[in-house]
């Protein structure tokens, strides 16, 4: 193996990559911002579709880049009233990381490296070279001379570890301060269904209604109704308050099917209406964002005249694949097939012969009940009447609740098989990138390549660039799989998909695309170093070292160039050009594209955001250029995702802040990792005892995990009793100092001639969504609604087919449903 000039080997930090790199990332970031910044008042269908759902969220000005400052002023609880708790709890995630990282930046560029330039002539210590003094030579030859400088400035390392760790510890307390008193204020103060209501699972045979007789008293009632008499009067004897609703989940697989198939009806009766009558698009009225899309002209099938005869309908052929067979008129053969599945469905609804899950949704009277019986064990048996909080009914996944323990069981393995078996699958492509940013590995594995690379210095220079992209399309491309996996595990709520999905996302980037990653990137045999763990500090520590320059790449390519090109939508102004040339064809497709904001995802974002924080954690000591490329990251990651959460998407998961803690027990084993780093750092520079000195960081960095889990886990799930406001309405006492308190002022004339102010409670987003809602399965509830023909804002053109005449008739109606449908 040839031996390389310091100023050609990427192991040493070469300034020009660094540089080449930094100037990359400024020239893509600023150019993705520029674009949006033309682009954002000229398409706010894309970059402030938020703004035609809520009405009383304030829109930014049309300045090129007046937007900043407004974007600026916006509070936490401006966040809180129109991001709802999820948002509020992942941007303080970053205000956290921002604080840190200043703090970290301010001490390393004021005093670490100015102290250790005074000892080694380096203000960064990836400019120090470590050839002499590996953990291998260490073991070889005890007695081999060491740098005195380097070894004199080891106590910098000690010093700081502890500094810094104590600020880790002070911000992650007073983040989770914040978060759980603001969490208890916020889901206190709210009653809407979702906050009275339980989800019990595990129902007993004796509440199964096949126990009924019908020479019972209860022989006017029903079997479902004698089911839920017998269940709420089981509830209600344990004390814990009045039971005012109870709704037993069942198997609606029939009813599924039927509506499967009536989807794919509406699909294609759509399409044949747009062919027959070709829609007018308009997304701008008078210079204002009014999605409008209507046919080209009036359909009113009560006056048949008006339809000339030589305006031809579309027609299909009934054989294979629409290719052979008898032709018909397409509306006629759909609607004919809708009016027929309605019946099925109708059917199906009035006989509500659904057999009985084991699951079941109780409303209590009162938030402070629901919020006893979600803490208490109602059973003594085991498995049985196993209380939760209840999802909120339009985050609940309806086909999951009639799933048998069995087959969730069998589902759950198989998905976690699954996801092993990819895991340790990834764990080879991985390595493999992993040789390409270390000159002297690529010519390990491959002579010839080494060779080549080593003779070009453009060549050399790629080999620093290169690889930061490469590992961010795996980053971006894996999380996506394991998503979709974790819809497929059986949960039965949304809210779950997601924490799992986050859950596992972090887990595959952190010992994938970082411990396996930078063990490999020096270690010749990774499975070996993982079998024989106490190599594991040094070698990480020596690995680190030397993939400092591709993390710092790494967090200036997230950092600056690709933040700018989230806040650009890039994908969402892909999807819009490709929907319009192949995809959108009816009324319904447009108003999906034009009128309905993307859903934002936390499984799929955060775990990447808190690797970085580990990352810039890990080298917040040794390198002063991470932990600042750290600050702009977050930074720049805050405001990009502040404008998201507030105008272009939508987080319709209902976890009420509840990745917090986990945020919290990834942060501390990034800052466990970080001590372990330093350990072994000052182990490779042979300080053992301010190696040892470390220790103790370990142990209180357990301790303040487990005092998380006793002290502060309870409030991050449940609501203290003590914080769940009664009283809707306060005359006597408004509370001036709550923004979640609106004002309505009545001027009346009283006795005393004073003026009397009415204070009364504000809704907040999750009521607002949750308002005129129950626990109910949708395929019982849904309205079964003619095809959309046409829509103007929140207002569409159905039509319908009555069952007393042989013509379709066109109707507008409000189209009352979610911000994110």
């Amino acid at each position: 193996m040839s031996s390389l000039p310091p100023d050609i080997d990427p192991t040493k930090q070469p300034l020009r990559v660094f540089k080449a790199q930094l100037v990359v990332s400024i020239v893509l970031g600023l150019s993705a911002f520029l674009t949006f910044c033309y682009l954002r008042y000229r398409w706010p269908h894309i970059y402030a579709v938020r703004l035609l759902r809520k009405k009383d969220l304030e829109s930014l000005p049309k300045d090129y880049f007046g937007w900043i400052k407004s974007l600026y002023r916006i509070t936490d609880d401006d966040v809180l009233k129109h991001g709802g708790l999820d948002a509020y709890v992942f941007l303080g995630f970053f205000r956290m990381a921002i604080k840190l990282f200043a703090l970290c930046s301010a001490i390393s560029i004021c005093l670490i490296g100015p102290i250790r330039y005074y000892y080694t002539g380096y203000f960064d210590s990836d400019g120090i070279s470590w050839n002499d003094s590996n953990w291998y030579s260490i073991m070889d030859d005890p007695d081999d001379n060491i740098d005195i400088n380097k070894y004199k400035a080891a106590w910098v390392y000690t010093v700081f570890t502890y500094i810094f760790t104590g600020l880790v510890f002070y911000l992650l307390w007073r983040q989770t301060e914040r978060v759980v008193q603001k969490r208890q204020a916020y889901l206190g103060q709210q009653d809407s269904i979702t906050d009275r209501t339980i989800l019990l699972e595990g129902l007993p045979e004796e509440f199964n209604p096949s126990d009924y007789n019908a020479n019972d008293s209860e022989e006017s009632l029903s079997p479902s109704t004698f089911d839920e008499i017998k269940l709420k009067k089981y509830i209600e004897e344990l004390g814990i308050g009045k039971v005012r609703n109870i709704y037993i989940a069942s198997n609606w697989e029939k009813l599924k099917v039927l509506f499967q198939e009536r989807n794919e009806i509406i699909r294609n009766l759509e399409v044949s209406y747009s062919k027959y009558v070709p829609l007018k698009v308009e997304v701008y009225t008078l210079g204002n964002l009014k999605p409008s899309v209507t046919p080209l002209r009036q359909l009113d099938y009560a006056n048949p005249e008006e339809h000339p005869s030589d305006n031809k309908r579309p027609t299909i052929k009934l054989g294979f694949c629409g290719l052979f067979g008898e032709e018909v008129d397409a509306i006629d053969y759909y609607s004919t097939k809708l009016i027929k599945i309605d019946s099925e469905i109708l059917e199906e609804r009035e006989k509500n012969n659904f057999k009985k899950a084991t699951a079941a949704f109780v409303t209590m009277d009162s938030v402070a009940s629901a919020q006893m019986a979600a803490q208490t064990v109602l059973d003594p048996h085991v498995h049985r009447l196993i209380a939760r909080l209840a999802p909120a009914p339009h985050d609940v996944c309806w086909d999951n609740l009639s799933l048998s323990k069995t087959r969730r069981f069998i589902r759950s393995n198989i998905i976690s098989l699954i996801i092993g078996m990819s895991t340790v699958g990834l764990i080879f492509p991985v390595i493999y990138l992993s040789t390409f940013i270390n000159l002297k590995t690529i010519e390990k594995f491959w002579p010839k390549l080494g060779e080549i690379i080593d003779d070009s210095q453009i060549l050399t220079l790629l080999i620093g660039l290169i690889p930061p992209y490469l590992y961010t399309l795996l980053n971006i491309s894996v999380p996506y799989f394991y998503s979709y996996l974790s819809s497929h595990q059986g949960y039965v709520s949304n809210n779950q998909v997601e924490l799992s999905s986050l859950s596992k996302n972090f887990f595959y980037i952190f010992f994938n695309l970082f411990l396996i990653f930078t063990l490999a990137g020096t270690a010749s045999n990774v499975f070996a170093l993982l079998g024989d763990t106490t190599k594991i500090a040094y070698e990480l520590a020596n690995s680190l070292k030397t993939l400092s320059l591709f993390y710092v790449d790494l967090i200036l390519l997230q950092g600056l160039g690709m933040f700018p090109f989230k806040l650009l939508q890039v994908g969402s102004v892909f999807s819009e050009v490709f929907s319009k040339l192949f995809y959108c064809h009816t009324a319904r497709d447009y108003r999906n594209l034009y009128y309905t904001p993307p859903v934002f995802d936390f499984g799929l974002q955060l775990p990447q955001h808190i690797l970085i924080l580990i990352i810039t954690l890990i080298y917040s000591v040794t390198s002063t250029k991470i932990v600042t490329a750290g600050l702009v990251y977050f930074v720049l990651g805050y405001y990009t995702y502040k404008y998201q959460l507030l105008y272009t998407m939508v987080h319709p998961q209902h976890s009420t802040g509840q990745s917090w803690p986990m945020i919290v027990r990834r942060t501390l084993l990034g800052l466990v990792l970080f001590q372990i780093t330093m350990a072994g750092t000052l182990a490779l520079e042979r300080a053992f005892i301010l190696s040892l000195l470390i220790l103790p960081l370990i142990l209180a960095s357990f301790f303040v995990s487990y005092a998380f889990e006793i002290d502060y886990l309870p409030l991050s799930f449940f609501i203290a009793l003590k914080a769940i406001k009664r009283a809707q309405f306060n005359v006597e006492n408004p509370t001036e100092s709550s923004p979640l308190i609106n004002k309505f002022t009545m001027l009346t004339n009283t006795k005393t001639g004073r003026y009397k102010t009415l204070t009364q409670k504000a809704s907040t987003i999750d009521e607002i969504r949750e308002e005129n809602i129950n626990y109910e399965c949708p395929y019982l509830t849904d309205p079964l609604d003619g095809p959309i023909i046409g829509f103007d804002g929140d207002y569409v053109q159905q039509v319908e087919f009555p069952a007393s005449s042989s013509n379709e008739r066109v109707v507008k109606r409000f189209y009352s449903v979610s911000e994110w449908e």
